[in-house]
């Protein structure tokens, strides 16, 4: 079984709204992929990070069918992608371990994660430390980064302490303890004995919903439409439709995706303006080939950072034909 948490921090954009929205959409991944369970999200106790946690079943479904989903693609994207005018995430990265029997697990709680860059030769000593629960914590894994299959990120970190207590006044008392005090600084870790080069610890409230059966993906090899609608200050609608025609659609070319259709509204009907861009993409698993390809190309990058500061807001959206 793999754990995997993935840790996105939020950016200027984000809202009480369209936060709690990404926290639901991420907490339902369960829903739909086979193979992916124990789907929780929740915002970290300083209000600046979300952290969405799963297990998979198996390194072919992280790597493999969780990749190319559909739910991949239309929903999770639309927070992380910076071409997305749905974004409101930054920095983003993963951990993971992997465990041969099941991952240690309660329903509901607080959920603490220490993240830890360790050298080898400390990593004997951290876990004769970190293996066991300490008083108050219902769960705990000591592990490793240990997963094959990785990102074109790499790894963020070498060590994962994952700790679930109960209640948060379960947690209080733990961070009051010995070893609560020991896990919660780089000089707290060096006096129990474990330097440390760098540590990070995010905690939040987590609740997992019973085990969901997703129904069967069907063929994916039928053709999609992806539109993007970027709402904009009416003076600044030129502006983009140029970077669009200049960088994003050279993008979309080469990732072998045609433009269907460009509107603008009315700029004497509206305070605000929209551009609707529609592509057809051969297929929806089609879009994990461009995800992976976005960071080395320069037509989208530049898009990114010139065309995106523009954007007021605006949805992503993948359509089929009717």
């Amino acid at each position: 079984m793999i754990r995997r948490f993935y840790i996105m921090p939020l950016n200027h954009r984000a809202t009480e709204e369209n936060v709690t929205r990404f926290i639901e959409d991420y907490a339902a991944c369960d829903q739909f992929i086979a193979g992916l369970s124990a789907s929780g999200a929740g915002l970290d106790f300083n209000g600046d990070t979300v952290i969405w946690e799963n297990v998979f079943d198996s390194e072919d479904t992280y790597a493999g069918l969780y990749m190319v989903h559909p739910y991949h693609a239309c929903t999770l994207d639309s927070y992380l992608m910076a071409d997305s005018p749905e974004l409101i995430t930054q920095d983003t990265f993963t951990v993971r371990y992997e465990l041969p029997g099941d991952i240690p697990r309660i329903e509901q709680g607080i959920r603490r994660l220490v993240l830890m860059k360790l050298p080898d030769e400390a990593e004997s000593t951290a876990e004769k430390l970190l293996s066991e629960p300490a008083e108050h914590v219902a769960t705990t894994v000591f592990s490793r980064d240990n997963v094959k299959w990785v990102s074109p990120k790499g790894k963020a970190w070498t060590h994962i302490l994952e700790q679930a207590f109960a209640d948060e006044d379960d947690l209080d008392a733990y961070l009051e303890s010995a070893h609560g005090i020991g896990t919660s600084s780089k000089d707290g870790f060096r006096r129990m004995g474990v330097d440390i080069d760098a540590l990070k610890i995010l905690t939040y409230p987590f609740e997992l919903k019973p085990l969901q059966t997703p129904a069967p993906l069907p063929a994916d090899d039928s053709p999609v439409f992806y539109a993007i609608t970027a709402e904009l200050d009416v003076g600044d609608v030129n502006a983009y439709v140029s970077l669009l025609e200049s960088s994003y659609d050279l993008h979309m070319a080469d990732m072998d995706c045609k433009l269907v259709q460009r509107l603008r509204t009315a700029d004497e009907g509206y305070l605000k303006a929209e551009v609707q861009s529609i592509w057809e993409l051969p297929s929806i698993a089609h879009y994990n080939k461009m995800r992976f390809s976005t960071g080395g190309d320069a037509n989208w990058n530049r898009y990114t950072l010139e065309a995106m500061t523009l954007v007021k807001g605006g949805k992503r959206r993948f359509y089929r034909g009717v």
